[in-house]
């Protein structure tokens, strides 16, 4: 078990929400902590990377990618998000080991599971397909770093705890309409919607899809508690284990931004997956209970936020 309250923890990616969280979360809790902005996969960037991470000699790394894209995003650029992906983490890993850092703690999303895995998804799934076709570069490229995290393990002793986490959303999200994941984008548009009082707000596909959410709150705790408790090479899943549709999801974002005009829905857009809900059995068993936020509560939270902080179309 860690203690986090004496450790010196690196956290990469604090320029993202769940990064942001983490570390104002370990600031609170006393340990001595260094956050790194957006990384790159240049040299520069990785050079940086390893500096950083030797003089700090950290006792804990979190890694958090520091970006967390749409759809639009892995359709247009596949290759950059893949290449990204891959570098990054494997680079990291590397870092931590020649410094010996005790523990990594591996963030990734739930895109890592095959596009037709059973639901609930369970951790021992992930290798069982290919995920959703847009996805497949992302995903591939975070698949990987399961693979070195266990031969780190078995070579080296070093140990990496690998988190498969529900959909986030909460304070601080990229709202940005064009990159944005799905939650905040909803919340920027009937945002935008109520407060221009226009009559209809369009949205993808046909809201038939199903998503899981988790507060940003909840999520940071899930992963800090995994980082002192779970001491498994396997992934573990953090979630709610509650799943909504993408029109229920509308309607409470809908009702939260106080809009009251007409939603309607763009079937030439994609779907994306069918279903995404997370089997959070492994996580009850393996870590301290913590009594989660319903959709409703974070996201009258979140909205809230978006409008005190005078959002307008984009940004942090």
């Amino acid at each position: 078990m860690i203690d986090l309250s004496t450790s010196k923890v690196l956290i990469t990616g604090v320029n993202d929400m769940i990064g942001l969280h983490v570390l104002t979360a370990l600031k609170r809790r006393g340990a001595k902590v260094l956050g790194i902005g957006e990384l790159g996969s240049d040299l520069g960037s990785l050079r940086y990377l390893d500096n950083q991470i030797e003089h700090f000699r950290p006792d804990v790394v979190f890694f958090i990618p520091s970006d967390r894209h749409g759809i639009a995003v892995h359709r247009r650029y596949p290759g950059t998000v893949y290449y990204d992906s891959m570098i990054v983490c494997s680079h990291l890993l590397e870092a931590a080991r020649k410094a010996g850092v005790r523990k990594v703690v591996n963030v990734m999303s739930n895109c890592v599971y095959p596009f037709n895995a059973p639901i609930p998804h369970r951790e021992e799934d992930i290798w069982t397909g290919l995920p959703e076709e847009s996805l497949i570069p992302h995903a591939m490229a975070r698949r990987l770093s399961l693979v070195q995290a266990g031969a780190y393990a078995q070579q080296f002793g070093m140990q990496t705890a690998s988190l498969v986490l529900a959909s986030v959303f909460g304070p601080h999200d990229n709202f940005d309409p064009a990159t944005a994941q799905v939650a905040a984008s909803m919340i920027n548009r009937f945002v935008t919607a109520a407060r221009e009082d226009r009559e209809q707000v369009v949205c993808w596909g046909s809201g038939r899809p199903t998503r899981e959410l988790i507060y940003v709150d909840d999520a940071v705790h899930g992963i800090l508690a995994a980082a002192i408790y779970y001491e498994s090479a396997e992934p573990l899943n953090i979630g709610t284990g509650v799943e909504v549709s993408i029109r229920e999801l509308t309607e409470v974002v809908a009702r939260r931004a106080g809009y009251a005009g007409k939603v309607t829905w763009d079937t030439s857009k994609p779907d994306g997956r069918a279903r995404v809900c997370l089997d959070n059995a492994r996580m009850r068993a393996e870590l301290p209970s913590w009594q989660m936020r319903s959709l409703d509560e974070g996201m009258a939270q979140t909205v809230r936020w978006f409008v005190d902080s005078d959002h307008r179309t984009a940004g942090h």
